[in-house]
């Protein structure tokens, strides 16, 4: 068997993740540099019942018979909740720092080595790379909450939908204006928000109710809505003039 490293995991999560990983290396092993869990499985935020289990392939060259023999297995574990796995190469992730450092430093800072090389361990990630990708973000996200509340048409299922789907993506932003503020980025969501209302002085409630609305702990009525999608709009307008005026010193 396999030195796979998943000590830290739950017993049900490691089951999944063991039999997954270990017919991958047992298949494709000589192709296979480094595999890490990433995401809300290595934290506390995981839900057994909602989250996916995400997690990043390091191989040495990109071959349709790894992408096929992956392809083979979605359906079985599919069905366990992992997700399907992001697979790049040591090169291609020294290639895409700069045009996607929010990725990358949520990967950076948010995974578990299961096997190999620890390729993200030595990574860098610029400042001014983060800097534009949180101000391009930001206002991509104005822009698609507006969007989608017109769309919805004052329908509740459709604004609660649009919510329950957004929320996710705020927090690589989150923890990257962290990062160019030079605070320590938190693991779980909830210390996430604590960190970047004191790091930013915003006002985090309509996250909170974002969360809880995709947890399923709130059902707020249509006006409700409304009054979160005005609230959200507020901070995360605030967020992004914030960004506008951060300037990276040049080192």
């Amino acid at each position: 068997m396999e030195n796979l490293n998943l000590s830290y995991l739950s017993a049900e999560i490691k089951k999944n993740v063991e039999s997954f990983f270990l017919d991958i290396l047992s298949h494709h092993k000589e192709n296979i540099v480094s595999i890490y869990l990433t995401g809300s499985a290595i934290t506390k935020d995981f839900d057994v019942k909602h989250s996916d289990i995400n997690t990043l392939i390091v191989v040495k060259e990109i071959k349709v018979t790894f992408f096929d023999f992956i392809a083979s297995l979605g359906k079985q574990y599919g069905k366990k909740k992992l997700h399907a796995p992001l697979v790049m190469t040591k090169n291609y992730i020294e290639r895409s720092l700069a045009e996607f450092p929010l990725e990358f430093l949520d990967m950076k800072n948010n995974n578990q080595l299961a096997y190999g090389e620890d390729i993200l361990k030595n990574i860098t990630i610029e400042k001014k790379d983060i800097r534009l990708q949180c101000e391009r973000e930001l206002k991509s996200r104005l822009q698609q909450i507006c969007q989608g509340f017109i769309r919805a048409m004052g329908n509740k299922t459709v604004l609660r939908d649009l919510f329950k789907g957004a929320i996710s993506g705020y927090f690589p932003i989150f923890c990257g204006i962290l990062f160019l503020y030079g605070q320590k980025i938190p693991k779980e969501k909830n210390a996430i928000l604590s960190a970047i209302r004191d790091c930013c002085n915003i006002k985090i409630d309509p996250f909170t109710k974002l969360l809880a609305i995709k947890a399923k702990d709130l059902n707020p009525s249509a006006e409700e809505l409304k009054e979160i999608f005005e609230e959200l709009y507020c901070e995360i307008d605030a967020l992004a003039g914030k960004i506008d005026e951060f300037k990276v010193e040049n080192v």
